[in-house]
């Protein structure tokens, strides 16, 4: 696995604004992106935006992330990115 890139990602929130870090990583066969907030791994997605895996275990504040309308900006935000 190589990391390739760290994009930091700002999402609207009900409270204001939310910093997200996207990792950019390299499998071989498949580049994923890990998100996390404040060191807390939330989730892995695929470049088509497909998600590969969820961190149900995350603090609840953390799962806001979770909604569909958030992850819509991460997948837009990964668009640019590749």
């Amino acid at each position: 696995m190589e990391n390739l890139k760290t994009e930091s990602i700002k999402i609207r929130v009900n409270e204001g604004t939310e910093e997200y870090v996207a990792e950019e990583k390299d499998h071989g066969d498949l580049v994923v992106y890990d998100i996390s907030r404040e060191g807390h791994y939330l989730l892995t997605m695929a470049r088509d935006g497909s998600i590969l895996f969820m961190n149900f275990d995350a603090d609840e504040k953390d799962k806001e992330i979770f909604k569909l309308s958030h992850l819509n900006t991460f997948i837009e935000k990964i668009k640019t990115l590749s």
